[in-house]
């Protein structure tokens, strides 16, 4: 059987070269997430002062245990978006083409 002429055999989804792909991804989103790890970070060390400041007297408990419960609700907040976006890679991954 004759191939028919000006078609290529060789067919590919991924026709755009790797580096040219990274070179078009737009840096916000990272940009986002390194900042919110970065305000979770400075929450849980704002805890911790605090907690130290309880235990000097320089701080009043109720100001203690509200540094720890943004800290807390901070960093399980972050918990809650790494595992929303762990399941979307997963649903993604088990795409068929």
């Amino acid at each position: 059987m004759a191939d028919i002429n000006g078609i290529d055999n060789k067919i590919s989804l991924h026709t755009e070269p790797v580096s040219s792909r990274v070179h078009r991804r737009d840096p916000a989103f990272a940009q986002r997430l390194q900042a919110a790890v970065s305000d979770v970070n400075d929450r849980q060390h704002t805890a911790d002062d605090a907690v130290q400041a309880v235990i000097k007297g320089e701080m009043g408990i109720h100001e203690g245990m509200l540094a720890l419960g943004r800290a807390s609700t901070s960093l399980k907040l972050l918990a809650q978006v790494r595992n929303k976006a762990m399941t979307a890679y997963n649903e993604i991954m088990r795409m068929q083409v």
